[in-house]
């Protein structure tokens, strides 16, 4: 597979893409991308070294004092779940204690930016990492980091399901019940998450790709970015038709779109020089950071390159 076609790169031209047409729905004049696209930069660049906690940490740190991993050298904000165990962080330097514990804070800000794990783990355990305990309790740690509570951490885990199973060939109806089942059958043995599976019951619905869009809402909230984000999926049939079915949704698309765009970006191959979205100053950018984490063979098996 030649390395401009592996599934980090059109996962995360995908992503970047959407992030920027989300960013100029809100201003047509900016030249930047959300942190949903600096966060997942700064995922690779530090998975590409390998798995290593405070180490993310410390790119997220760089990233909000820095404005590293941004197109324009500037701070960004984000959720303030986020925020907050960035700061936290800074002054403990303990990434097991950095991420927030209360349940009522559900935003999709670990959820944006999770694709780079995901790859990371398939390619380290293979197909099954989804019924791994130590693969998945690499997820949760991830996604601890900023967003600890079980709800955040199942939404990642369903997310990270059904993207391995797109992943492996399965159709997205498919996918998501493979997902869904896998999902249930997971989280329900552990008692910390087993209260937590109500949230999901709209995705454990028989056909849910049938479901009203009127009851799907774009917004910063996680479960209502994963479950839009996969109706989304199972009703488009191109890049582009996912991303004109998100702004069709009731609320916020800027919200939803840069998730669209990761996951499309799976089924359907992006052409990067068709991208009108992306910043000219933050090209090389994505470029070196994307071809230092091809080289790695972090996000690819190997036997899967030709």
């Amino acid at each position: 597979m030649n390395q401009s076609q592996t599934p980090l790169t059109n996962t995360t031209y995908g992503l970047v893409n959407a992030d920027c047409f989300a960013e100029h729905l809100d201003n047509a004049q900016t030249t930047d991308w959300s942190s949903a696209s600096s966060l997942t930069l700064a995922t690779i660049s530090s998975l590409s070294r390998g798995y290593n906690l405070s180490h993310l940490m410390d790119q997220f740190t760089a990233w909000y004092a820095r404005g590293d991993y941004t197109a324009d050298r500037s701070v960004q904000m984000s959720d303030r779940t986020t925020i907050r165990s960035i700061e936290h962080y800074m002054i403990n330097h303990d990434p097991f204690s950095s991420g927030s514990h209360q349940e009522q804070v559900m935003d999709n800000g670990a959820l944006l930016r999770i694709m780079p794990v995901v790859l990371f783990l398939n390619t380290e355990y293979g197909d099954d990492f989804v019924i791994d305990d130590p693969a998945m309790l690499t997820l949760h740690q991830i996604t601890g980091l900023t967003h600890n509570q079980p709800t955040a951490l199942i939404t990642n885990g369903i997310y990270a399901m059904f993207v391995n199973e797109l992943m492996a060939g399965e159709t997205p109806v498919d996918a998501l019940e493979t997902a869904i089942d896998t999902a249930y059958d997971y989280y329900s043995k552990h008692n910390i998450f087993q209260e937590a599976l109500i949230h999901f019951d709209q995705l454990n619905t028989p056909d849910f790709k049938n479901s009203n869009i009127e009851s799907l809402t774009a917004s910063n909230l996680a479960i209502d970015t994963l479950t839009a984000c996969i109706w989304i999926i199972l009703n488009s049939d191109s890049y582009a038709s996912a991303m004109a079915l998100t702004l069709k949704l009731n609320g916020d698309p800027s919200s939803l779109l840069p998730l669209v765009g990761t996951t499309a970006a799976i089924l359907y191959p992006v052409d990067v020089d068709a991208m009108t979205n992306l910043p000219k100053n933050g090209t090389n950018l994505i470029k070196r950071i994307l071809n230092i984490g091809n080289r790695s063979y972090r996000f690819q098996r190997l036997e899967l390159f030709n």
